[in-house]
């Protein structure tokens, strides 16, 4: 996908893996929220102390927050954030790649800031058709595809269980850059049960593509003017 490629992330990974091993954080899960925007995942058995004093380090790091200033969950800074998600039981250490470090508004990159997610406005629908066209064509072309057949998403544990007793056969994700590759494509799907180590295995019917209406398309045939909001999975048999 031609805006992921422009992402290089050696840096974050290298202040990552310094900091997992200084506060000796193992279990963690990663994505990408936009493809300039990465969300570290914590189980919330690490404590509030222990991921505030890892993300204020890790954000020094990345001179993303002034070294005088330490991170806790009362806001944003431009760049980075630090939240609760009580539904996953989580914390998110969201924060910027480095190249959008000095965008302002009005810059092309501004967008993908952990500001410009915080701020409140219209969606601009010029921007949305371009960049569905962008993914149309990675699909069609294969760029975006699974690169081992199988999915792995995290679920709320009340989701896992309704896919477990077989009353929920679709599997919904946001349809954004880190989902993506992780749908298109896939055999299998594994499946978890929050942080936890309980996991199921199905074989994937088909994967589609749903507007903000709930119509849904084949991600290899999309219409012109269809703006995709979600990725559904379709489960099939339970295979482990």
């Amino acid at each position: 996908m031609a805006r992921q490629k422009r992402v290089i992330w050696k840096k974050e990974d290298d202040a990552l893996s310094k900091m997992r091993e200084r506060y000796d954080i193992r279990d963690v899960d990663y994505e990408l929220i936009n493809p300039y925007c990465f969300n570290v995942m914590i189980p919330f058995e690490y404590g509030d102390e222990k991921v505030m004093a890892f993300a204020t380090d890790l954000f020094h790091e990345l001179e993303l927050l002034d070294e005088d200033d330490n991170m806790d969950f009362s806001g944003s800074t431009a760049f980075c954030d630090l939240v609760k998600d009580e539904d996953m039981e989580c914390y998110c250490v969201i924060f910027n790649h480095h190249d959008v470090l000095t965008s302002e508004p009005g810059d092309d990159l501004y967008q993908y800031t952990v500001e410009a997610m915080c701020e409140e406005g219209e969606d601009n629908e010029d921007d949305d058709a371009t960049w569905m066209q962008e993914i149309a064509d990675c699909i069609k072309s294969g760029e975006i595809k699974s690169k081992t057949g199988e999915g792995f998403f995290v679920l709320k544990g009340e989701y896992f269980d309704e896919i477990k007793a077989g009353r929920k056969t679709t599997e919904y994700r946001d349809f954004s850059p880190s989902n993506l590759p992780k749908s298109i494509g896939v055999k299998t799907v594994k499946l978890q049960r929050g942080y936890t180590k309980e996991q199921m295995r199905y074989e994937v019917k088909s994967v589609g593509l749903l507007d903000a209406d709930g119509r849904e398309c084949d991600p290899y045939n999309i219409p012109n003017g269809f703006i995709a909001r979600t990725i559904a999975i379709h489960l099939g048999k339970r295979v482990k």
